[in-house]
């Protein structure tokens, strides 16, 4: 987790037409829109398409080992070499790289960069095609404010808008300010990711410089002769001098000062166990104070989108779980920190559950192409089931009117090998809907693996 960083999304809702997404990985980040031009039948799903244009982007940037403007540029333009007929695209992307931010756009997309009160244009894309990638780079300083977006948002968005609103505040804040405004546009090709710098946090090492116990010098006794006056005085001297009582106070000394040198010794050793081990906890701790009330935020989001739309709900919900298991191994078990990630783990688990495509059964209702068909003949009605089905995680396809409006309740009917998905689909849709009718006789022929009729 980078703690130099600080960043949050806004994304508007997709439609048949368009689609939009806002990405990060580490310092990798991107916005991409995907805009239809033609009405054909053999163009992909923009989503899947859009999926898979990111998921190529972060493989080739991930490959690059000596990343700069020139090799994270080729590796961009590898993602975007073959041509989506009919598509229109809008690519922003920006990589941190040693305090050097890097910028690459394709299709009319901008990077806004608000340094102090002063906001200027970092990039600007304009008709810029996949062959033709626009670069720019530069040093980025503590409390710049980037905004990286798509073509679309800065139609909605005017600079004098963006400027208002980019005050030194979080990058949360300043998307929540500005979500009325981009949902209110209605339009599914607007996506930004807006980033703030800061000083990354350094936790200084504190160098602690040993003290030696100098052992105290011992000066040896004089030893004060006398002349003797007499042989026998000099008999005595000499006696007295090859008897010599030993020097027990000297021994007693200097055993005094190594023992005062080990518990000094001790106590320093000691002291610098401590002061490392205080280091790691404010480590920890700073670490702690940074991920968790993050990964918190993206989790209590995706709570509330469960009941709007549950696939932005699963996205904060797995952003919320990538935070914390990607740094839930610096804290030791046990621990505080420790016990509230884990706390928070599962709340993210029950709440993925929640939006999950996957049934208890392990049934993957994404794997199962629906069309919705109206049997009553009410405006609206295909499209009201097809959007349960979809909240639901199944993938449909299309919708349309039935052959008659003289159904009653819902008629559903999969090919024989879809066969296991018959008491999931009846268990998902009587929330909603009287179920009169269910059968595994629907046609191979047919292009989906299940129709649905949705009667009066």
């Amino acid at each position: 987790m980078d703690n130099s960083l600080t960043f949050s999304k806004i994304v508007a809702t997709p439609n048949l037409n368009s689609w939009a997404q806002a990405y990060n990985a580490g310092k990798l980040f991107a916005v991409l829109s995907l805009e239809k031009t033609e009405d054909l039948e053999e163009i992909e799903s923009l989503n899947i398409q859009g999926k898979q244009l990111l998921e190529r982007l972060e493989q080739e940037f991930f490959a690059t080992e000596d990343k700069n403007l020139e090799s994270i540029k080729k590796a961009i333009s590898v993602v975007f070499e073959q041509e989506i007929k009919g598509v229109n695209i809008s690519f922003v992307a920006g990589a941190l790289v040693n305090n050097i931010l890097y910028l690459f756009g394709i299709g009319s997309g901008k990077v806004f960069i608000k340094r102090g009160e002063n906001l200027g244009l970092a990039l600007n894309s304009e008709e810029a095609l996949p062959k033709d990638i626009t670069s720019s780079s530069g040093f980025i300083k503590e409390g710049d404010l980037i905004v990286l977006a798509t073509e679309a948002f800065s139609q909605v968005v005017t600079e004098e808008d963006l400027n208002i609103n980019l005050n030194d505040i979080e990058p949360s804040e300043i998307t929540e300010s500005l979500a009325p405004k981009i949902h209110k546009a209605e339009n599914g090709k607007i996506a930004a990711i807006v980033i703030k710098y800061k000083r990354p946090f350094v936790v200084e090492e504190v160098v602690d410089e040993e003290t030696e116990a100098n052992e105290p010098e011992v000066i040896p006794q004089e030893e004060i002769e006398e002349k003797p006056t007499s042989n026998f005085k000099e008999y005595l001297f000499s006696l007295k001098s090859k008897i010599r009582k030993p020097d027990f106070r000297q021994k007693s000394t200097k055993k005094l000062f190594l023992i005062l040198a080990v518990i000094i010794i001790g106590i320093l050793s000691f002291s610098i166990f401590l002061g490392i081990q205080n280091q790691n906890n404010a480590k920890v701790k700073a670490l702690f104070d940074q991920i968790y009330p993050q990964a918190q935020k993206e989790y209590e989001e995706g709570l509330s989108l469960v009941d709007l739309n549950k696939n932005y709900a699963r996205e904060s919900f797995q952003s919320a779980q990538k935070i914390l298991n990607d740094n839930k191994g610096q804290f030791k078990e046990k621990s505080e920190e420790s016990i509230q990630t884990q706390d928070l783990l599962k709340k993210i688990e029950e709440g993925l559950m929640q939006v999950s495509p996957i049934d208890k059964s392990g049934l993957d209702r994404s794997k199962l192409s629906i069309i919705v068909e109206n049997g009553s003949g009410i405006e609206g009605t295909a499209g009201k089931g097809a959007a349960i089905l979809k909240d639901l995680g199944y993938n449909v396809i299309s919708t349309g009117n039935a052959d008659n409006y003289k159904y009653e309740g819902v008629t559903i009917e999969v090919k024989s090998d879809k066969e296991d998905f018959l008491n999931l689909l009846k268990k998902d849709l009587a929330k909603d809907y009287t179920i009169k009718s269910s059968s595994s006789d629907l046609p191979d022929s047919s292009t989906s693996d299940c129709v649905i009729i949705i009667g009066k």
